[in-house]
């Protein structure tokens, strides 16, 4: 069972838009509700 999700925002969290999707939130709140941690992780580029 995984315990933790680590998540990088664009192209994967946020759609072409910058957005969440309601699919995607709620996948996130499925995995939250299980116990799931949730852990955004991004790098700047410089």
């Amino acid at each position: 069972m995984y315990k933790l999700v680590a998540i990088d925002l664009d192209g994967t969290l946020l759609n072409s838009n910058g957005e969440v999707t309601d699919n995607t939130k709620r996948a996130l709140k499925k995995a939250i509700d299980s116990g799931i941690e949730i852990v955004i992780a991004s790098r700047k580029n410089n």
